[in-house]
């Protein structure tokens, strides 16, 4: 674990920290190109895949969301097709057959977890252009000046799991430093952020930058105009 927050990925450079090249687990389809960065009690995960070819598998072993920053993924299931370029995300949910195809040069980052689901809910596109319902703003005592206006469309959740995923944007404010409640990826669509921690530190993300942000990191977060975001969130 880590208090700091990671750039998993730099759009401008293209580029991502190196992790521990390792399977999530003997069946991880994709464990030949899995990088990770972070992990948690042996049951969140995140980092980077590079990975090309085909594979297909009966029970995907996890539960795993991912956004492809480079090259094309194309994953078939439940009679569906998913072609997926670079913005582009999806959840796998654990126990469903797929089969994936990809580009030499294909990456992704993703977020994973391992823990027991309440459903099988397959393969969940977001939708980064999805229409956003109102949601509450950070909490008062944590905002500096006036509260922002939020807005957020939920594409999948697994509460047996405790892993979440979809689309949120907020106007500019600051929120000021606190314990990061979640484990936490996020994928800037629009908009310029810094997140600042405890030390000092300072991240600075803007569109196709993704970085992750562990349970009970301390930071700041100051945004600079509207930012949208695709979000996935861990409790585990």
């Amino acid at each position: 674990m880590t208090g700091k927050t990671i750039l998993l990925f730099e759009a401008k450079s293209g580029g991502a920290p190196e992790g521990k090249r390792s399977a999530l687990g003997a069946d991880d389809m994709f464990g030949a190109g899995r990088d990770i960065v972070w992990s948690a009690a042996g049951a969140v995960f995140t980092g980077s895949v590079h990975w090309s070819g085909k594979a297909s598998i009966a029970s995907f072993p996890h539960t795993e969301c991912l956004v492809v920053v480079a090259g094309r993924l194309v994953l078939h299931s439940g009679g569906m097709t998913f072609d997926l370029t670079s913005g582009d995300s999806v959840v796998i949910g654990r126990g469903e057959a797929i089969a994936a195809e990809a580009d030499e040069g294909t990456q992704w980052i993703y977020c994973a977890t391992t823990a027991a689901t309440s459903s099988t809910q397959g393969v969940v596109a977001i939708d980064r252009d999805v229409t956003l319902a109102p949601s509450p703003p950070p909490p008062a005592q944590f905002v500096e000046g006036d509260p922002p206006q939020c807005r957020l469309f939920r594409a999948f959740s697994d509460e047996g799991a405790g892993f979440r995923a979809g689309v949120w944007a907020t106007t500019p404010h600051t929120r000021l430093s606190r314990p990061h409640p979640v484990h936490e990826l996020m994928y800037i669509l629009e908009g310029q952020a810094d997140v600042t921690d405890g030390d000092g530190t300072q991240t600075s993300v803007g569109p196709g930058d993704a970085i992750f942000v562990g349970r009970g990191t301390i930071n700041r977060l100051s945004i600079h105009g509207n930012l949208k975001k695709i979000f996935v969130i861990a409790e585990g």
